[in-house]
């Protein structure tokens, strides 16, 4: 939809140079500070838009590469910073692994503990006589 109203728009324009082209006919100095010529009023009208159309695409254009080139550096940079926290995630996690592989240890070793003291106390009752008792 933009795209018709830009093409609406510069058929508008169009039609508003030419008629402006067909009314301004006449001859005018246009002096350059080493010469001076006579020229139609439209020519030099026309001359002066497409001037100021030129350096407007050009500043653009500058504009647009720099814009470009910052966007590009923000990106590597957002990338190393991913990167980045990304590493040290896994480290964390690594060392949290490491703990809880630790801590499975000493859950596993203590459940022995248990298991054989468990295992001592029955020996023992088993072997009790009842005289002891």
């Amino acid at each position: 939809m933009k795209k018709q109203w830009g093409i609406v728009v510069a058929i508008i324009l169009v039609l508003m140079i030419a008629l402006f082209a067909v009314v301004n006919v006449e001859a005018v100095p246009v002096n350059f500070g080493f010469t001076m010529v006579s020229w139609p009023l439209i020519m030099v009208i026309l001359g002066s838009l497409f001037i100021g159309a030129l350096i407007t695409v050009l500043i653009a254009t500058n504009s647009a590469f720099k814009t470009k080139k910052q966007i590009k550096n923000y990106k590597d940079e957002l990338s190393k910073i991913d990167q980045t926290k990304q590493n040290e995630l896994d480290n964390v996690r690594m060392e949290y692994e490491q703990k809880l592989n630790d801590q499975d240890a000493k859950i596993i070793e203590q459940e022995n503990k248990i298991n054989s003291l468990e295992k001592e106390l029955i020996d023992r009752m088993t072997h009790a006589t009842p005289d002891n008792k």
